[in-house]
């Protein structure tokens, strides 16, 4: 048996509009929804991602507890990192930083119940498959 890949990913929320608008504007469309929920649709399956409402008054989640670290979104180009940052910073979401991870370039930001989002372009293979551990260290990036 062979896993074929991660299907779709649960965000507990405060505010289903709110975060829907956040995950429209990385390119994410709503496929569905039921009570409660919402479904997202980025690509890969019937839906990629899932918004479930929990209290308004629910508190972030624990940086320092166990649990998801962050979540990454893939892009087509490069240039797209920077478009996508222009447009979440402009609509007034917290950037955090930018790296170059030696198979991926990425830049970090918080949804607006501060869960971690990585937005990634995968360099090419050619660039470090003959590294012997390319993931060892991380590099500075500033987005092209």
């Amino acid at each position: 048996m062979a896993l074929k890949g991660i299907n779709h990913i649960v965000l507990k929320v405060r505010d289903l509009d709110a975060s829907e608008a956040f995950y429209t504007l990385l390119g994410f469309n709503r496929s569905g929804q039921r009570e409660g929920m919402r479904f997202l649709h980025g690509g890969g399956h019937a839906h990629d991602l899932a918004l479930y409402q929990v209290s308004p008054d629910a508190p972030p989640p624990p940086r320092e507890g166990t649990g998801l670290f962050h979540f990454c979104v893939t892009v087509e180009e490069e240039g797209e990192l920077r478009q996508l940052r222009d447009k979440l910073a402009g609509a007034g979401h917290r950037m955090l930083n930018t790296t170059d991870h030696i198979v991926s370039r990425s830049f970090y930001c918080l949804d607006p119940d501060k869960n971690v989002v990585e937005l990634t372009w995968d360099t090419p293979e050619a660039g470090w498959k003959d590294m012997e551990n390319p993931f060892a260290v991380d590099r500075p990036y500033e987005l092209p």
